[in-house]
């Protein structure tokens, strides 16, 4: 027998393996060697370290104990004791523990009979690298096909080291790039409803195109699946379907209870949507919703309330194509109103588009100069055709099936300016032509010439230089930029006391940073006069229009322009007459221009590039006279007043808006608050429209706080004043860890129809951190 130390040798079967250690023996009689102390042994691309090794020249088996650890160009693994062999690279590994890129794996045996596959005994899979005891998936037996699957067999789902659930059967994907197989599960927990599990299978048809079928379970409503395809097929083309499909057992139409019925219901919330464009000039998007009963919103709500933006669902789309002097589009809708007391059934009194035809162009410019008086002289067009139809004809008291052709060519004139006052007027033609297809009258049409002359003034101030200049910290004299700091920091953290570190030394460059604010002024004196409108044609579309419900219009374009002001809605209402009236407005704004960079001095770059421009606080009041109105009474000529006013500094922000009608002594008034930070996020809103019946009177707050780093609490809530009742309540309390690993999520939700409590559970498996938690 001999006695070695830092032995290096090639065995005969033509493997080469380096062996390092504090000692060795080599045995020649048995073809063995033995070494012990820091032991270091290399094949190939693989490493192993450890305290004592055992080698077999014959067989090529290796046994290596203590303090075990095995490199390999895929995985880094920890034991106690280790079984390598040279010839096929087998190992077994005892009380192991798998590093990889994504992933750890805990078990009591992990062996790899070849290289892509390692088989673990009493094992836990993690994707918490910091902290494996987090969240883990335990299971009897884990198969681990290296850079593709981990598969788990009696799966038990570990938080804190307590079971939470059992899956006999489980896939993890582990790969780096997209593959077909199996997805992390998803579920939810409902009181009412019960456990909702899905479970994904992702198929990635081409580098362009993929698929995930989703089979579910529903709780007490039974089983379903949800299906996804996604495609693109260029840099400026998409096409997205997204659909639920169950086979319900509790709904019925009309059905109240949440009890099982005597029978399953087929239902299914569909979304196919496409967007497509060629370069600046041609864009489209196409977008379905489809239900095949209205309660299916409601009751599928995680699944819908992130695609259903309105009151109705179906068709929609839109294309559009623009050049340097026009654009042109067609866009229309055949959608199912969801506000319908027949879940199966469909309103055929809804009035659908089909379709709309706009026809635009920018401002043509016939004479430019600099002549007092015909500085610049341009025209243009805004037009569009459009077919309301109803589905099936329903009409009552109002016409609802028409086509119309909207149209207004216009000539704008800069007249010029005299010293800082600047003058200049619009005229266009307002026109509207009607065919009704169901009427005996089958024409109606109304024109009108609407002028607005201005007169305007603007006052600017800047303060200050926005720049970044970076100076060498060898110019600058950090003590004087420093606010004055102990010498030394002392706390209950700490034994004794640490040297304060001053950053600005630690810098090469020092950075200047320089914003400039402007602060704008507009003082403009408007007037606007429309001409005697002329209407010719069916006098019950005319009465239908002329009503200030607003009920017998289309939309706003159908208003009659000398009463379109009284129309009861929001938006007519806010405007001002245009028969005969002049508007003061006074608007101020402070604009906070902030450099980005260092390059503001290079050729090529724009304003854009750059600065960058945020309004700081605005200040905007619009008040109106009506000469039209024939009246000696001051209050009765003052058109409604409009203040507006807001402030944003860094996160607090607030803004007010006020519209106040003298005639009637009625008001609209908004105010909405918000404010966040690191630990929290409040914000308040408050309505009142005295327009409306009853009087809308809603006020709603809301917070989010993180007291401790482990909890986010939540509340918002909506509270109707006029009825003295909550018209909607959301509380949630979200745990989660501080290594982003997995959350814990409860909520519970009220509104006018139903009360709804749910528990969600989410594992973040990728290395992004997780937004759900996020303000």
């Amino acid at each position: 027998m001999e006695l070695l130390a830092r032995e290096s040798f090639e065995v005969k079967f033509g493997e080469n393996v380096q062996v390092l250690s504090d000692k060795a023996f080599r045995d020649s009689s048995k073809n063995r060697f033995e070494a012990v102390g820091n032991v270091i042994i290399t094949h190939e691309k693989n490493s192993i370290y450890g305290e004592r090794a055992s080698l077999d020249f014959t067989t090529g088996a290796t046994n290596v104990t203590g303090n075990v650890r095995y490199v390999g160009p895929q995985i880094t693994m920890y034991g106690s004791e280790m079984e390598y062999n040279f010839r096929d690279k087998s190992f077994a590994l005892s009380n192991a523990r798998i590093l990889a890129d994504n992933y750890i794996v805990l078990g009591k045996k992990l062996s790899r009979p070849n290289p892509s596959t390692i088989l673990g005994v009493d094992a836990e899979y993690t994707t918490c690298k910091d902290c494996p005891e987090s969240w883990s998936v335990y299971g009897q037996e884990i198969e681990i096909t290296l850079g593709e699957y981990v598969r788990i067999k009696h799966a038990f789902l570990k938080v804190k080291g307590v079971v939470v659930m059992y899956v006999p059967y489980l896939i993890f994907p582990i790969k780096k790039k997209r593959e077909t197989g199996v997805l992390f599960p998803s579920f939810g927990f409902e009181f009412e409803e019960g456990f909702r599990f899905q479970q994904p299978w992702f198929w990635a048809i081409s580098d362009s195109a993929d698929m995930t079928f989703s089979p579910s379970v529903f709780g007490k409503r039974g089983l379903g699946h949800q299906y996804q395809y996604r495609q693109v097929f260029h840099n400026d083309g998409w096409v997205n379907v997204d659909t639920l499909k169950v086979f319900d057992r509790v709904y019925e139409p009309g059905k109240q209870t949440e009890d099982r019925s005597a029978s399953k219901t087929f239902r299914h919330f569909s979304q196919a949507e496409s967007h497509w464009s060629s370069g600046e000039h041609f864009n489209g998007h196409f977008r379905l919703l489809g239900v095949n009963d209205l309660d299916v919103m409601r009751d599928y709500d995680f699944f819908s309330e992130n695609m259903v933006d309105g009151s109705e669902v179906g068709a929609s789309g839109f294309m559009e194509g623009r050049s340097s002097f026009f654009q042109v589009s067609v866009d229309g809708n055949f959608e199912r109103n969801t506000l319908y007391s027949d879940p199966k059934g469909f309103d055929h009194r809804y009035v659908q588009i089909l379709p709309k035809l706009s026809l635009s162009t920018i401002p043509i410019t016939l004479y430019q100069s600099d002549i007092p008086l015909l500085k610049r002289l341009s025209i243009g067009l805004d037009s569009d055709f459009t077919v309301f139809k109803q589905n099936h004809l329903a009409e009552n008291a109002y016409i609802r099936n028409a086509r119309r052709l909207n149209s207004r060519p216009y000539v704008n004139w800069e007249i010029g300016n005299l010293g800082p006052v600047n003058f200049r007027t619009r005229v266009a033609f307002d026109s509207q032509k009607y065919w009704f297809p169901y009427e005996s009258e089958k024409t109606f049409s109304k024109s009108g010439i609407f002028t607005e002359s201005e007169i305007g003034i603007e006052i600017e101030k800047v303060f200050g230089m926005s720049y970044v200049e970076e100076v060498p910290i060898e110019k600058v004299d950090v003590a004087k930029l420093s606010k004055a700091k102990p010498e030394s920091i002392s706390t209950s953290n700490l034994i004794g006391e640490l040297p304060v570190f001053n950053e600005g030394l630690s810098k090469e460059n020092f950075k200047i940073q320089k914003n400039s604010y402007r602060h704008a002024q507009e003082i403009k004196l408007k007037h606007y006069y429309f001409s005697d409108q002329k209407t010719k044609g069916n006098n019950k579309f005319l009465s239908q229009i002329a009503q200030n419900s607003g009920d017998g219009q289309f939309d706003a374009i159908d208003a009659l322009r000398s009463r379109e002001f009284l129309v009861s809605n929001t938006e007519t209402r806010t405007t001002l007459p245009l028969s005969n009236t002049i508007e003061l407005q006074w608007n101020n704004a402070l604009v906070r221009k902030k450099a980005v960079g260092e390059g503001q001095f290079l050729d090529g770059r724009s304003l854009i590039d750059n600065f960058n421009y945020s309004r700081v606080s605005y200040f905007n009041l619009s008040q109106g006279y009506d000469f039209d109105r024939e009246t000696g009474e001051l209050d009765d000529k003052l058109t409604r007043l409009n203040i507006e006013s807001g402030i944003n500094i860094d996160s607090f922000s607030l803004s007010i808006s006020e519209y106040y009608f003298y005639d009637s002594q009625e008001n609209i008034f908004s105010v909405n608050f918000s404010k966040e930070s690191s630990r929290f996020k409040i914000f308040s809103r408050f309505t009142y429209d005295s327009l409306t019946t009853p009087i809308k009177k809603i006020a709603a707050a809301g917070a989010k706080f993180n007291i401790i780093d482990l909890f986010l609490l939540g509340a918002e809530v909506e509270y109707d004043l006029e009825d003295k009742r909550y018209a909607r309540s959301e509380y949630s309390v979200l745990y989660k860890p501080t290594n982003d690993c997995w959350e814990l999520d409860f909520r519970h939700k009220r509104d006018l129809v139903e009360r709804r409590f749910s528990v969600n559970f989410l594992i973040n498996f990728n290395d992004k951190g997780s937004s759900f938690g996020q303000f």
